[in-house]
């Protein structure tokens, strides 16, 4: 409660924050809490504490510090800046203000070392001294001033108590100046105008610096430091749209961003109690570091502008989400190894610039929590496949500083500046803050969509294209030619946005720049992955499919198909693919004397790559070495690269690559056959052969499962036999079911046989006068031995079953299931079904916009309910059942609920017509996302083979589950959403007992008895759960509406559980509300599991955000947070929730919700009903 309670708190000051940030003077804003200098970062009471942790628990980091300063002393003339402007702002200048931070932190911690501080006021002297700290050929950009700012006044900050006056008044005044200049350019610089970018942040926070120290000597600088941090918690808020912890620009650039964020994060928390340290960003980004480190932890994934590894930190950020997010010790172990692996060879280019090597130091001593201690994350040492669900990168790995000769596998399939940030855009969301893409900028991305790094045994054989001008072939991707609107070299085009220094995200033709991740899924240690690129091209090509597959069938081998089609009309006529290595060159190679290849040579080995068409083509590639122009990089860097050029010359062709580590040894590779479909190859090495099926249809899963026999992606046939597929979600943790239908077959065979030959035996002993048979004493022991036998195992599989359907494997009556025919008949038929109020609408996230399923909600305006004749179906919940045998009983809705399932699109295209034209809506800032009827008719136009997902959202369909299992078939998928009675009943009181009275609770329940007498009792389809509450609706005039509400769910609950459990085990599921929060990731890999379709990344993706971003309404609950699921605890008073606990308590348990209670595991109360009545 204690928590929860500070939580509202955090967010209620948050709040009164952001609506002081709107208005127009800057006396609205909080108070600072600190005046007095230091304050920045911490006071002056914390200073001694700062100086025997330096002598202690940090002195690892101390060192460090400690060597940094002692280098800059040795060497002042190199590390001073220049007093000559001209010599200042002649190159990029930002190393100054980085290391005056650390300079001035030391001076701190070792206050007896003055030559430091002379050095370092020496330093800030000529600093103060120049007229400008601009780069003079830049005159625009103000980040090196930024860095300048940001290291002038944490070193004013910290040095103030040995500042003479005449320092403190100069050095405040420059701060002044240009903090004001700051607050100045950001009205009409670009920069002002972004957001999520890494300059972006570095300039507003250099802007929060210098107003908070400059407010606690100058009033006006209230109003800069109000629109600074304005600026900088729509950020956060917008990095909440980012579910996975990542960051578009890349690791590198990443690492610019959140030196910056953390810092913020720290000052917001510090000075104003504005709490972003349960932002769900900043709880994930720890594995944005993690899952992207390469083997030998000295590198990094290097998609987008990148320079091998980190620019800045991430020392200081891990171990700040560690004492303020994580508090496990990972960031702190994860910092410690980055730490110790860092490389000192020069040649490698693994060493950080020197302007950024220290530049958080300060901040990482400050942060520190030695009390965490270092904890080695669970997972590190065992295979790690880790989807980036909004980055659109899957990276695989073991993640272990021991294994140096780990595999390394990574690819990328995603949308510009990230799949949160993009939808943003394209739903036009915070169209008074959010112009559009004009409100971000991308440009570190590459062209570079469907690329991927391969590093067997830790040996880099195709790397990514670090930072250069973008070309998309310095990336492992695709050309195109003759291209129509071909910008550089013609005739070729590659994806949208290339040809310049700066991806090109500003021209029209790039706004929905981007690929799809299909799919990621690991089983049985192999890896499968895919990506559509077709978005990634310009329309005018006319392509149809650009699609890769990555299988890594063991840790040398890797098989690539790419699979490109084109619309009748395609111009193209011809490709290239290109693949890069930034280390080692390639060599021409060759396989059996008829598969053209590739080869690196390493000490241990040759790595090899070999290609072949559907057609049986496999040219010669060109090799070449490209020298990267690095204009605005501080060490070039040299790319060799393969390009092999084939023929277009149907509309579609599809390549396999092998790729051999140097362990490996490759005795075959063939095409076995190509369709439509997908495709077949064989893959043999000394020890193992791979029979590889890859569908290629991949958004068809109609010709998905008519090509694999299941509607996944891929499936490996060893030579044991062993099929392994992909798409079936192995990495969900299973749940418990009860039956056991394999030990009900072994106990009935094993039963039946017994008992026959016991049978036997009795008969013949009994017949053994009139046969004239003699039973000698040991035909007597063999007899009593069998006997013996038969009890025995009787007694142990009545053990074994006792919980389960070994007794009675077909207990219910004869079904006659109609079934669907057609496609519908082998794919799953998936229902949801709960009681008003339960939140199962946000379960319609995890199927949106999913290529497999369209799902729709009923009744809705997409689908109105039929009026059948004598069919009465209660809107809230009712308490008939409805079995197989009343299949003949309502033919009308049977045609109905088949015809949904067969031919969902002839609705939809009906209910469109209905809809209000797109110019009479009402324009607003939109703040929510939300499922329209027009994004369903797109949808199913896009994917005509979407097979139908029906959300009945009355609670009466939970007791109709067998009567529509005898429609669907044995393909019901049946979904029950159930919630904790006390946040369901919570929903219906809140807000004046809004809910409560819209939905006429009282008048439903009243009519909903008055219904069972009419239609059930007669007929024996009465659910008897219902009658505790029956009797207690006649003993009590007028019910407390928590207690109706509770006995309610109580009686719903119950019988609906009876229900599912009369079904077979493979067609229905439970899933708690609060799953979908507290665990979605998992619950999502269980839905998708249980009805037999492979989860795209997207749907988590949804699911995520939907849960933690604050974004999403869903209907009856409203906007959906992390606390929706726990504000029953400040809602309910304790009788209240005594009340119901004491109602629902068995069933709570059973279905593994706590209560909070003395009155916990005590039986149901009769009278809890009449306690508030008396």
């Amino acid at each position: 409660m204690a928590i929860i309670q500070i939580s509202l708190v955090q967010y209620f000051t948050l709040m009164v924050f952001l609506i002081c940030l709107h208005t127009t003077s800057a006396d609205k804003l909080p108070k600072l809490k600190y005046t007095k200098h230091p304050m920045l970062y911490y006071s002056a009471d914390e200073v001694e504490g700062l100086q025997l942790k330096a002598l202690t628990s940090h002195a690892k980091i101390a060192g460090v510090l400690k060597d940094a300063v002692k280098t800059m002393l040795a060497k002042q003339e190199q590390y001073l800046p220049p007093k000559d402007y001209k010599v200042f702002g002649s190159k990029w200048n930002e190393v100054y203000g980085n290391n005056l931070g650390i300079l001035a932190f030391y001076c701190v911690l070792f206050p007896e070392d003055r030559d430091a501080q002379s050095f370092t006021l020496k330093y800030m002297d000529i600093m103060v001294s120049l007229p400008k700290w601009q780069v003079i050929a830049i005159p625009g950009d103000e980040v090196p001033v930024a860095h300048s700012l940001t290291g002038f006044t944490t070193a004013y900050d910290m040095l103030y108590p040995v500042l003479d006056p005449p320092r403190r008044k100069l050095y405040l005044q420059r701060i002044v100046n240009v903090t004001k200049e700051f607050y100045e350019f950001a009205k009409y610089r670009s920069w002002g105008k972004f957001y999520l970018q890494n300059h972006v942040a570095t300039n507003y926070l250099a802007l929060i610096h210098g107003s908070l120290v400059a407010a606690a000597h100058y009033e006006p600088a209230m109003t800069w430091l109000k629109f600074g941090m304005g600026m900088f918690e729509k950020s956060m808020k917008l990095l909440n749209h980012i579910v996975d912890g990542s960051l578009d620009e890349g690791v590198a650039y990443g690492s610019y961003t959140s030196r910056s964020v953390t810092q913020y994060i720290f000052l917001a928390l510090r000075h104003f109690d504005i709490d972003h340290t349960n932002g769900f960003w900043i709880k994930q980004h720890f594995w944005f570091y993690y899952n992207t480190i390469l083997p030998q932890f000295q590198r990094t994934v290097g998609i987008a502008d990148s320079n091998n590894n980190w620019f800045y930190g991430p020392e200081s950020q891990l171990v700040f989400i560690d004492a303020y997010v994580l508090k496990n010790g990972y960031g702190n172990w994860l910092a410690h190894e980055i730490r110790e692996h860092r490389s000192s060879d020069t040649k490698l280019k693994l060493l950080p610039a020197e302007s950024q090597l220290w530049c958080s130091l300060h901040t990482e001593f400050i942060w520190y929590n030695a009390q965490l201690g270092k904890t080695v994350p669970p997972q590190s040492g065992k295979p790690d496949l880790h989807v980036f669900n909004d980055w659109g990168v899957v990276t695989f790995s073991h993640v272990s500083p021991k294994m140096d000769t780990d595999t390394f596998l990574a690819f990328k399939s995603g949308k510009l500046h990230g799949r949160g940030i993009f939808d943003l855009v394209q739903r036009n969301m915070y169209q008074s803050w959010v112009k559009g893409w004009k409100s971000f900028n991308p440009g570190h991305e590459h062209p570079d969509q469907n690329t991927f790094i391969f590093a067997p045994a830790g040996k880099l054989f195709i790397t990514d294209g670090l930072y250069a001008s973008k070309y998309s072939y310095l990336n492992n991707g695709w050309s195109f030619a003759p291209s129509p609107t071909s910008e550089c070299f013609q005739p070729w085009e590659g994806q949208l946005g290339e040809c310049s220094k700066w991806l090109g995200w500003r021209k029209p033709s790039a706004s929905k720049y981007g690929a799809e991740l299909i799919t990621a899924s690991m089983n049985n240690d192999l890896i499968f992955t895919s990506g559509e690129a077709v978005q990634a091209y310009d329309s005018s090509m006319k392509l149809e499919s650009v699609y890769r597959s990555l299988l890594l069938v063991n840790h040398q081998i890797l098989v690539v198909l790419d699979h490109i089609k084109t619309k009748t009309v395609s111009p193209v006529s011809q490709f290239s693919t290109f693949f890069h290595n930034l280390v080692s060159s390639f060599e021409q190679d060759t396989f059996k004397d008829h598969l053209s290849g590739v080869k690196i040579s390493t000490d241990d080995g040759n790595m090899r790559m070999f290609w072949v068409s559907d057609t049986g083509e496999s040219p010669k590639a060109t090799l070449a070495m490209k020298p990267k122009d690095h204009t605005s990089q501080f060490q070039p860097v040299e790319t060799n690269y393969v390009n092999i050029t084939m023929k277009l010359s149907r509309r579609s062709v599809t390549v396999a690559y092998v790729l051999i580590g140097h362990r490996a040894t490759l005795t075959d590779f063939e095409f076995v056959d190509s369709t439509n479909a997908g495709a077949k190859l064989l893959v043999k090495t000394s020890s193992q052969t791979y029979d590889i099926s890859i569908a290629t249809d991949h958004s068809n899963p109609i010709s998905r499962h008519q090509f694999l026999g299941y509607p996944g992606f891929a499936s490996v046939k060893l030579k044991n036999g062993k099929l392994i597929n992909f798409g079936a979600n192995e990495s969900a943790t299973p749940t418990e079911q009860p039956g056991n239908d394999d030990s009900a077959k072994w106990f009935n065979t094993v039963n039946l046989s017994l008992g026959f030959t016991m049978s036997a035996c009795v008969a013949l002993y009994l017949l053994k006068g009139r046969l004239r048979l003699k039973l000698h004493r040991r035909s007597k022991v063999t007899l009593t031995i069998v006997m013996l036998i038969w009890l025995l195992v009787v007694g142990q599989l009545a053990i074994k079953c006792s919980q389960s359907s070994c007794f009675m494997l077909n207990t219910s009556p004869k079904r006659t299931i109609i079934g669907l025919g057609g496609s519908a008949e082998i794919l799953p038929s998936i229902v949801i079904t709960a009681l008003p109020g339960s939140g199962a609408e946000l379960i319609g996230w995890l199927f949106y916009n999913n290529p497999d399923v369209a799902y729709v909600q009923l009744p809705s305006s997409v689908v109105k309910m039929p009026r059948a004749p004598k069919f009465r179906l209660n809107t809230f919940a009712d308490a008939c059942l409805w079995t197989y045998e009343d299949l003949a009983k309502h033919p009308q809705m049977r045609t109905w609920i088949q015809l949904l399932r067969q031919n969902l699109p002839t609705f939809v295209s009906d209910a469109i017509l209905d809809e209000p034209d797109e110019g009479e809506l009402k324009q607003s800032d939109v703040i929510y996302k939300e499922y329209t009827t027009q994004d369903l008719h797109e949808h199913i136009v896009k994917y005509p083979n979407a097979q139908t997902v029906l959300h009945f959202t009355s609670g009466s369909w939970g007791l109709k589950l067998p009567w529509l299992h005898g429609i669907l078939g044995n393909n019901l998928r049946a979904i029950h959403v159930v919630r904790d009675p006390r946040s369901w009943i919570a929903t219906f009181l809140r807000d004046n007992m809004d809910l409560y009275k819209k939905l006429n609770v009282q008048e439903e329940v009243d009519r909903m008895f008055e219904q069972a007498d009419k239609d059930c009792i007669p007929n024996g389809r009465y659910a008897e759960e219902y009658d505790k509450l029956r009797e207690r609706l006649r003993e009590l005039k007028s019910a407390p509406p928590h207690l109706l509400l509770a006995w309610l769910w109580s009686s719903n609950t119950q019988a609906v559980l009876r229900t599912v459990t009369s079904l077979p085990e493979s067609n229905s599921r439970l899933v708690r509300f609060e799953d979908l929060f507290s665990n979605g990731e998992n619950t999502a890999n269980l839905v998708y599991k249980f009805i037999g379709f492979p989860l795209p990344p997207t749907m988590t993706h949804q699911l995520l955000q939907a849960t933690n971003s604050d974004i999403y309404k869903i209907e009856y609950e409203g906007v959906i947070s992390q606390t929706t699921v726990t504000r029953w605890q400040q809602e309910l008073a304790e009788h209240q929730i005594g009340d119901i606990e004491e109602v629902c308590g068995q069933l709570m348990e059973k279905l593994g919700y706590t209560q909070m209670g003395p009155w916990r595991f005590k039986p149901e109360a009769d009278d809890a009903m009449s306690k508030e009545t008396q």
